[in-house]
């Protein structure tokens, strides 16, 4: 084996694996996708310190922490397995209605949702933070502003 070979060789069985396990930027490791939230098992495994089945307001943290009351449906002081699944499948809901309402109120069926198309349509949030949202300033918002708008806020 000639001396170029040997280092082709060396170099690959040292690069290859570095490149298997290389990940784009953002993605999540053990398969996890960066754009979905921990499965609740692993919410319950990093959060649930004292192993009692549910997160108390003290374990709690980020997202729980801050809708702890509205996760926390039957005001126990805890969140349950349950009541965090029940409360991803309302907010899941919430966004595909939301979806479906910004879809019909696109009017003239551009893309686009103009100011006077989210009025129509009582979309009073939009309205209220249009400019905001509206990145460029050409007085619409775009799937990718609001796209742009939802990763800014995780």
């Amino acid at each position: 084996m000639n001396t170029q070979s040997l280092l082709l060789f060396v170099l690959s069985a040292v690069i290859l694996p570095l490149v298997i396990h290389a990940k784009p930027e953002g993605a999540q490791r053990d398969g996890g996708n960066a754009r979905q939230p921990p499965s609740i098992e692993q919410v319950f495994a990093r959060l649930d310190a004292d192993a009692s089945g549910s997160i108390s307001v003290d374990e709690a943290e980020g997202p729980l922490e801050g809708h702890f009351d509205q996760i926390d449906a039957d005001g126990s002081g805890e969140i349950t397995g349950a009541e965090l699944k029940a409360s991803r499948a309302k907010r899941f809901e919430r966004g595909m209605e939301m979806r479906d309402r910004i879809k019909a109120a696109d009017a003239d069926g551009n893309g686009a949702i103009s100011n006077n198309e989210a009025n129509e349509a009582g979309l009073d949030k939009l309205i209220e933070h249009f400019d905001k949202i509206d990145s460029d300033g050409d007085g619409e918002i775009t799937k990718q502003e609001l796209k742009g708008l939802s990763e800014k806020r995780r």
